[in-house]
Formats: C-alpha cells, structure tokens, sequence
C-alpha cells in the first residue's frame, strides 16, 4: 500500500533545525520506515501549509497511525496527516453495487 504523509515542524522541531542546520530528516524518516517494515520512497520539503511530503510504501493504516504516533510524541511534530493511495474504479465498484440499496434523502 502507498501513503502520502504531509506534515507541520513544531517550534521544538523548527528549534532543532536552527541549533543543527545539517540534520538530515530524510535520513531519519527512512529509518524509522523500515523499522516498522515500510520503504521511503520519497521525502521532500516544502513551502507553503505543510513542511513536508513523505511518499511510503507501508504494509497497512495502523502501522503509519503508530509511526504518526511516536514522531507526534516526541514534540517536534506539530501534525501529520496520512492519506492512503486508492484504486478509485474500485471504490465505483463497490459504489455501483451499493447504489440500488441507497434511497437519497427526501426520495
């Protein structure tokens, strides 16, 4: 399963970067992924609402939840938020099957 991660630097995790300018987070994303039996595909920073993108190939939601979790724990992330990659046609297929079931409301 694929997982999009965005996520926001505390003021303890920004500190951090200013006392070390050089840590290299990447690094310690790609850790952590494997760790818990994932892959970092990709890792970047960016501008704007969220500090950074993390692409990872993780075996299900509970193990990110956790991951999320623990870097959350520690202060120097503010927020993340997990987004689990879809196959939308199959999503359609489960809505077309569902559809006959489903009354709209005032119907």
């Amino acid at each position: 399963m694929k997982f999009v991660v965005l996520g926001k630097y505390s003021t303890q995790g920004l500190a951090g970067f200013v006392k070390n300018p050089s840590d290299n987070r990447q690094e310690a994303a790609k850790k952590i992924t494997e760790a818990a039996g994932g892959k970092l595909i990709e890792m970047m920073t960016l501008r704007g609402a969220y500090d950074f993108i993390a692409i990872i190939e993780g075996s299900d939601f509970e193990t990110m939840a956790g991951m999320k979790m623990l870097m959350q724990s520690t202060g120097t992330i503010e927020d993340m938020n997990i987004m689990e990659a879809v196959d939308f046609n199959k999503a359609a297929e489960k809505a077309a099957k569902a559809a006959s079931s489903y009354r709209p409301v005032g119907k």
